[in-house]
C-alpha cells in the first residue's frame, strides 16, 4: 500500500516577497559600502523602470509629454548632482526614453519597424560628417555639449521617434504640438504685455520678463518664453506652424482657427524676420496657384511695408526691423565665414570655434556699419555656419539630409494620396513644410547651434516618416523584408 507524502510549500506570493526583501537588503548593503553614488544610481534605475512601464504602455502620453517638456521647460533648469554631467530639465523625458527604447526591442515587446534603412544611412552619413569637424578642435566643453544636443541626439530622436509613432497615436501628438505652439505664442505675447511688470524690478539677476532686457535693447524687446535665444522661440513656433495650418484645415473649426491666429500673432510679436521668411515659403508650396498669388501678394506686400514704414518709422519695433547696421553686419559675417571656410575648405576650424579664430580673418571695416567688429559671435547663417565650422564635407552632410528627407516626405505623400490616405499624407505633408521652414530660416540664423529647435525637427522628421506608411506595409524606397 502506497502512502503519499504532502510536502508543504510556501505560497508564491510569499516566496516572491521573500525573494524580493532579500534583494533588497543586498543591494541596500551594496550602497551603504560604495557610498553616494550608489545611491544615485539606484534612484535612475527606479525612475527608469517607472518610466518604461509607463511608456511601453501609453506611448502617445510619453511623447506628447516629452515634446511639451522640450517646449517649455526653462533651458537652464537642470539637474546637476555632481557625480553625473549636468542634464538639462527640457530633455530629461527624452533621454529617459532613448534610454529604455531599446530594451523595447531586444526583448521583443515591441515590433522593429522596417523598411526605413536609407533614412538611418543618410542620418549616419549626417553624424559622421559633421563629426569630422571635431579634428582640428582643441578641447572645447560647450562646443562638445552643443554638437550633442544637436548633431547625436537629434538623430537619435529621429530614430526613436519613427519607431515609437507607430505604435502610438499620431494625431494625438500632432494635435498636442498644435496646442503647443499656442501656448508658447501666447507666452510670447504676454511677455511683451508685461515687459515692465513692477514684480520684477527688484530681481536684477533675472532677465526673464523684466525691464532690465528693455533697457539692454533699448526698448526692442523680443520674447524668450523658455528659450535661450528669441530667434528659437520663433523657430520652434514656425515648425509647429504647418501642424497648426493641417488642423485648421481638416477640423474647420473656430477654436482651431483662433489658434492659427493666436500663433500669427506669436510669431508677429517675436519678430525673428528669418522665420517669418520660412513660414512664408511654406505657406507659398501649399498654395495650388502659387506664382498667381505671388503676382498680386508680392505688389500688395509692397506698398503695405511702404505705409506701414511711414506711419510706424519711429517705433522701436520698426527700428529694428530696417536698422541698417545690423544688415551690414550679417554680410561682414557672412565675409569672415567664406574666408574662414577658404583657408578650411574640407573640415572647417571645428563646430562653434568661428567665434574663437574669426578675427584674425579681419583686416578693414567700412566706416559705413557702426557696429563693434569684436562683438560678431555667430554667422547669422545656417549653411555659412557649416562650411567655416564644418567645411565642405559638413555642408554636404546637411545639404544631403535636408535633400533627402524632402524628397523621401515628398514621394510618400504622392503615395498616401493614391491609395487615398489622405489623413497620413496630411501629416507627412506638414512634416516636410517643417522642413522647409527650417531650411529657409537657415538663411538667416544658426539654427544648426539652436538645441530645442533642432530636436524639434528631427522629432516632427520622425513623425513624418512614422506616418509615411501605413502599419505593415512595405517602405516605398526599399523592397519588401522577407
Amino acid at each position: 500500500m502506497s502512502t503519499v507524502i504532502h510536502i508543504e510549500r510556501l505560497p508564491s506570493s510569499t516566496g516572491n516577497l521573500i525573494a524580493l526583501s532579500a534583494a533588497a537588503i543586498v543591494v541596500g548593503c551594496v550602497a551603504a559600502a560604495v557610498g553616494l553614488p550608489a545611491i544615485y544610481c539606484l534612484i535612475a534605475l527606479s525612475i527608469l523602470v517607472i518610466f518604461a512601464a509607463v511608456a511601453l504602455r501609453q506611448p502617445t502620453l510619453t511623447l506628447s509629454a516629452a515634446i511639451w517638456c522640450l517646449g517649455l521647460f526653462p533651458f537652464s533648469w537642470g539637474l546637476k548632482s555632481g557625480v553625473f554631467p549636468k542634464l538639462f530639465g527640457d530633455e530629461v523625458l527624452l533621454v529617459l526614453y532613448l534610454a529604455v527604447f531599446p530594451f523595447f526591442y531586444f526583448f521583443r515587446r515591441r515590433v522593429w519597424r522596417p523598411g526605413f534603412g536609407s533614412f538611418y544611412l543618410v542620418l549616419a552619413v549626417f553624424l559622421f560628417a559633421q563629426c569630422v569637424s571635431f579634428i582640428p578642435m582643441e578641447h572645447d566643453l560647450i562646443a562638445l555639449r552643443n554638437f550633442i544636443e544637436t548633431c547625436v541626439l537629434g538623430p537619435l530622436l529621429a530614430v526613436l521617434v519613427l519607431q515609437e509613432a507607430s505604435n502610438a497615436d499620431a494625431e494625438t501628438i500632432g494635435t498636442a504640438i498644435v496646442w503647443l505652439s499656442a501656448v508658447i505664442a501666447a507666452l510670447s505675447i504676454l511677455e511683451r504685455i508685461v515687459l515692465r511688470n513692477p514684480i520684477m524690478e527688484h530681481q536684477l539677476d533675472i532677465t526673464y520678463i523684466s525691464p532690465q532686457l528693455a533697457q539692454i535693447t533699448n526698448g526692442v524687446y523680443r520674447p524668450y518664453v523658455s528659450f535661450f535665444h528669441p530667434s528659437e522661440a520663433g523657430t520652434f513656433m514656425g515648425l509647429g506652424f504647418p501642424f497648426v495650418l493641417r488642423k485648421v484645415a481638416r477640423e474647420r473649426s473656430a477654436i482651431y482657427a483662433t489658434v492659427l491666429l493666436l500663433v500669427a500673432a506669436g510669431l508677429f510679436i517675436n519678430a525673428t524676420r528669418g522665420v517669418w521668411v520660412g513660414v512664408a515659403a511654406a505657406c507659398v508650396l501649399i498654395m495650388p496657384n502659387a506664382l498667381l498669388f505671388m503676382a498680386v501678394a508680392v505688389p500688395a506686400a509692397a506698398v503695405s511695408a511702404i505705409i506701414g514704414y511711414m506711419a510706424l518709422k519711429d517705433t522701436p519695433f520698426l527700428l529694428r526691423i530696417m536698422d541698417v547696421d545690423h544688415l551690414l553686419s550679417r554680410f561682414v559675417s557672412w565675409q569672415l565665414a567664406l574666408n574662414i571656410f577658404s583657408d578650411h575648405p574640407f573640415i572647417g576650424v571645428g563646430h562653434m570655434q568661428f567665434k574663437q579664430v574669426y578675427l584674425h580673418y579681419v583686416q578693414d571695416l567700412s566706416s559705413v556699419a557702426n557696429f563693434d567688429i569684436a562683438k560678431v559671435y555667430v554667422v547669422d547663417n545656417l549653411y555659412l555656419t557649416v562650411l567655416a565650422e564644418h567645411g565642405a564635407i559638413g555642408l554636404l552632410g546637411v545639404l544631403g539630409l535636408f535633400i533627402f528627407v524632402f524628397v523621401a516626405l515628398g514621394r510618400s505623400r504622392k503615395r498616401l494620396l493614391a491609395a487615398g490616405l489622405s489623413h497620413n499624407a496630411s501629416f507627412v505633408r506638414a512634416a516636410q513644410l517643417a522642413l522647409a521652414v527650417f531650411a529657409v530660416t537657415g538663411c538667416f540664423a544658426d539654427l544648426n547651434l539652436f538645441t530645442k529647435a533642432t530636436k524639434f525637427l528631427f522629432i516632427l522628421v520622425g513623425l513624418g516618416f512614422a506616418m509615411s506608411t501605413p502599419p505593415g506595409a512595405a517602405h516605398e524606397f526599399e523592397p519588401p523584408v522577407r
